[in-house]
């Protein structure tokens, strides 16, 4: 049998799809990253998520652990590490007949 803990700890950073419900959980150091229906950009920090697309599905983009980052944010002066970034990116699908692809950063964490 499963306790509480165990249980959390299969499901986080898991995402589950499954006939229209998307379900998501992060934990305090993670957040996600969230397409809606209309193509809404949304960002989870520290909950769980659960959504049941009617007229569309929702997409889990990115997990981001928050305190991995991997770019380097710098002093220009001073050349000292100030922070680090992610940017978290989007392919959409442009002109006739969907032929060619664009990615547009959708969050920058």
């Amino acid at each position: 049998m499963l306790t509480r803990t165990c249980l959390f700890a299969l499901v986080s950073d898991t995402v589950i799809n499954f006939q229209g419900i998307t379900v998501v959980q992060v934990s305090q150091n993670q957040a996600a990253v969230i397409s809606d229906p209309q193509n809404h950009i949304f960002v989870l920090k520290n909950a769980g998520f659960v959504a049941y697309g009617g007229t569309g599905s929702y997409n889990v983009l990115a997990i981001v652990d928050q305190t991995h980052l991997p770019h380097p944010i710098k002093d220009h002066v001073t050349g000292a590490i100030l922070g680090r970034s992610l940017e978290v990116r989007m392919t959409s699908a442009t002109g006739p007949a969907n032929s060619s692809t664009r990615d547009h950063v959708v969050a920058l964490l």
